[in-house]
C-alpha cells in the first residue's frame, strides 16, 4: 500500500490515527521496568491493541520474544516478523488447530490455551511432528465471568491432569484475565486491591493443582489496569500480560490506570459544518473512524474527549460524520472555523486503532513514520 506521508500533522487528510512516538516509548519502558525490576515477574506483552511490528519491538525492548496475541492472524504476522515465544490467548477449538500446528512446528515456543475437554481432545488428535509436544495453558476464570474454568472448581484440576498425562502435551501453566474485575474500578487503590484478589484466586487454583503432585512453570494474569497499579500479591506470579498500555485511552483514565497526558494516540478530524440553530458543529469523523465502543459512557455522554476543549462533547456519530455539542451554553463558532483540525482521544484505543489501515507516528508536529497493522483473523 502506498501511503502519502506529509511532513506535518496539519497537512494530514482526515480522519487520521496519530501515534505519539515518545509517549509510546515511555509507556513501554515504564511497564517493562515495573514488571521486571520492581515486581520481578516476566512481562508478556499483549500485541492486540496496535497489531504492528514497530510497537511490538518497543513493547519487548527489541527482543521480539515473550508476547501474547488474540488472533491467529496476529500470531502468523508476528511470527513472520521474527517474533517467538507467542501465546495464542483464546480458548482453543478444533477448527483453529491446523493453523496452530503450523506455528507450533515453526517457532521455538508457541503456546495455546484451553478451557475445555474439546480443546484438549483436538490437540491430542493432531500431534506435532518429530515427537514435539504441544505447550498448553489452562485458562482460568478468576472473576471476569468471560472465558475460563472457575478458579475454585475441581474441573481445573481435572483438565490440568488430562493435559499433563496426555503424552503429546506439556502443561505450561495457568492464565487468568482480570479485566472484568479491573474495569469496574475507579482509582489506583481499587486497582491494587483488585489485582491482589485476582492473583490470590489464581494462586489458589495453582495450589489446588500442585496438591495432586502436578508442578508447572507459568502463572500469569492479563489486563493493563492491574499491571499499571499492581498489588503486593502480583509478585508471587510469574507473568503479566497487559496490552492496552502501549497507547492507553480515555477508558483507562476513568478507571484510574493513567492520566490523560499519557494517552499516546488520538484521531485527527476537521470541522465541516456550523449549525447555530441547533448549537452544533459537524466533523468528518464518524463510527468508521472511532468505532462505537464507548458510546455514551463518558460523562456527560460524549463518545470521546476533545483535546483542549473540555467544553465540547461528541454526542452523535454516524458512518462518516460526528456531531459536537457544548457541555453547556452556546458554541463560540469563531473558535472553530470550517476546516479547523481537532483531535479526539478515543474511549477505547484498541477498537479505534482497528478502524485505520495505517497509523501516522509523530513527534511534536512532525510526522516521522507510518505503521501498518495486520488485519483480519
Amino acid at each position: 500500500m502506498d501511503i502519502h506521508c506529509p511532513a506535518t500533522i496539519s497537512e494530514l487528510e482526515t480522519p487520521a490515527f496519530l501515534v505519539d512516538l515518545d509517549k509510546v516509548k515511555s509507556n513501554c519502558d515504564e511497564m517493562r521496568h515495573r514488571c521486571e525490576t520492581l515486581l520481578g515477574v516476566k512481562l508478556r506483552a499483549h500485541l492486540k491493541t496496535h497489531k504492528t511490528l514497530e510497537a511490538a519491538i518497543l513493547m519487548t525492548g527489541g527482543t521480539k520474544r515473550c508476547v501474547c496475541v488474540s488472533t491467529l492472524k496476529e500470531a502468523e504476522f508476528f511470527a513472520d516478523g521474527g517474533f517467538d515465544d507467542i501465546v495464542y490467548a483464546a480458548p482453543l477449538i478444533a477448527a483453529k488447530v491446523p493453523r496452530c500446528k503450523v506455528l507450533a512446528e515453526k517457532l521455538q515456543a508457541f503456546h495455546v490455551m484451553v478451557d475445555s475437554l474439546h480443546g484438549i481432545e483436538a490437540l491430542a488428535e493432531n500431534p506435532l511432528k518429530d515427537g514435539q509436544n504441544w505447550s498448553v495453558l489452562l485458562k482460568i476464570d478468576i472473576g471476569s465471568k468471560r472465558a475460563g474454568v472457575l478458579w475454585n472448581s475441581d474441573q481445573a484440576v481435572d483438565l490440568a491432569k488430562t493435559i499433563a498425562t496426555s503424552g503429546t502435551m506439556v502443561f505450561y501453566g495457568l492464565y487468568g484475565y482480570c479485566g472484568g474485575l479491573a474495569y469496574e474500578c475507579h482509582s489506583a487503590d481499587e486497582l491494587k486491591s483488585t489485582s491482589d484478589l485476582a492473583a490470590a484466586r489464581l494462586l489458589e487454583c495453582k495450589n489446588k493443582i500442585n496438591g495432586i503432585g502436578l508442578l508447572f512453570e507459568t502463572c500469569g494474569i492479563g489486563c493493563t489496569p492491574t499491571a499499571s497499579f499492581p498489588g503486593e500479591k502480583i509478585s508471587q506470579l510469574t507473568e503479566l500480560h497487559p496490552g492496552n498500555y502501549v497507547f492507553y485511552d480515555v477508558e483507562q483514565t476513568l478507571i484510574g490506570s493513567v492520566s490523560l497526558d499519557r494517552v499516546a494516540c488520538k484521531v485527527a478530524t476537521r470541522v465541516t459544518g456550523h449549525y447555530p440553530d441547533k448549537n452544533t458543529i459537524l466533523v468528518d469523523c464518524g463510527f468508521m473512524a472511532l468505532s462505537h465502543d464507548g458510546k455514551g459512557l463518558i460523562p456527560p455522554g460524549s463518545t470521546c474527549l476533545v483535546e483542549g476543549h473540555p467544553e465540547l462533547m461528541l454526542t452523535e456519530i454516524s458512518q462518516e460524520v460526528g456531531t459536537l455539542e457544548p457541555v453547556s451554553g452556546k458554541i463560540d463558532y469563531s473558535q472553530f472555523p470550517l476546516g479547523k483540525m481537532l483531535f479526539f482521544y478515543p474511549y477505547h484505543s484498541s477498537a479505534t486503532a482497528a478502524m485505520f489501515p495505517f497509523y501516522y507516528v509523530y513527534r511534536d508536529d512532525k510526522i516521522v513514520d507510518t505503521w501498518t497493522p495486520t488485519r483480519g483473523w
